[in-house]
């Protein structure tokens, strides 16, 4: 099947999302979203951190407790999730005191999501590549990666392609591990189900931005179908690139229902939603009646 070629009005409206932070800092879906429980449930002081990771099983053999690191972890533990500040300045201060201690995977994940309220992208980027490193499985920071690099990163830079290669493949082992999860013990079956969906949809929208990068609208249509579906309270920027997606394969009806839920969203797009949705209503008023 042959896409249209882009209009120079898509074009305009789609120019601006070359670079996402600030679309990036409006969206809700993380930051919102229920935890699954494989990292914001954190292993409790003394507790071994792999015996807690649903669906994992636990050491062979447990290692002896230091109780200067079970100690330095509880007061890490116990600090509000507000506290950004203090949460980097004691997750540092663990890390060089504990160094291939039990729980740094739960520490560099905590300081992952801190260093993301603080909007430092590269220190976030990094902390959330250590904890994967450390758990491979940890589908919440898998999620949270492939979620956020694609809206973070500038196309234009030497690195992006690698950025995009690692987003696509932390979504997509994020998606083959969650339906395997097992549901914590304190979490209900709605919680968990609705729990996985978020980090599914986070996947999904990770994965869509992704191929608008690469220019592959039938992988975007896919992607973001899904992503949609699957959140009860859609990104707006999931929702125009949808919509545009629609629009570049011609599917101007199919177009509309995206375009109008993101235009009538309070966000930074919205003007861009209403704009490529009058577009779309031209073109569906001129198509020729079957």
């Amino acid at each position: 099947m042959k896409f249209l070629v882009r209009t120079t009005l898509l074009a305009g409206l789609v120019a601006g999302l070359a670079v996402l932070p600030a679309l990036a800092a409006q969206s809700q879906q993380q930051s919102q979203k229920p935890q699954t429980g494989q990292q914001q449930q954190q292993p409790q002081p003394g507790q071994q951190p792999g015996a807690q990771a649903p669906g994992q099983a636990a050491p062979a053999a447990a290692p002896a407790q230091n109780p200067a690191e079970v100690k330095a972890y509880k007061h890490f533990y116990d600090l509000a999730n507000s506290d950004t500040q203090g949460i980097i300045s004691e997750g540092n201060d663990f890390l060089q005191k504990f160094p291939n201690s039990q729980y740094d995977g739960a520490v560099y994940s905590r300081m992952t999501n801190a260093y993301r309220e603080l909007g430092n992208d590269t220190k976030m980027f990094e902390m959330g590549e250590q904890a994967i490193k450390l758990n491979p499985k940890n589908v919440d920071m898998l999620s949270l990666m492939a979620y956020s690099i694609p809206r973070r990163i500038d196309p234009n830079d030497l690195d992006s392609t690698q950025k995009l290669q690692e987003a696509e493949d932390y979504a997509k082992r994020a998606i083959t591990l969650i339906p395997t999860m097992t549901k914590p013990a304190n979490m209900t079956d709605e919680r968990f189900a609705t729990a996985k969906n978020a980090e599914l949809s986070s996947c999904h929208s990770g994965l869509g931005l992704v191929y608008f990068y690469q220019h592959n609208i039938p992988g975007m249509i896919t992607e973001l179908e899904t992503a949609v579906k699957l959140n009860p309270t859609p990104d707006p920027t999931d929702q125009f690139l949808l919509g545009y997606a629609y629009a570049q394969a011609g599917r101007y009806a199919d177009a509309v229902a995206p375009l109008t839920a993101c235009g009538a969203a309070q966000s930074p797009i919205t003007s861009r939603c209403k704009q490529l949705l009058e577009t779309v209503k031209k073109h569906v008023t001129a198509a020729p009646k079957k």
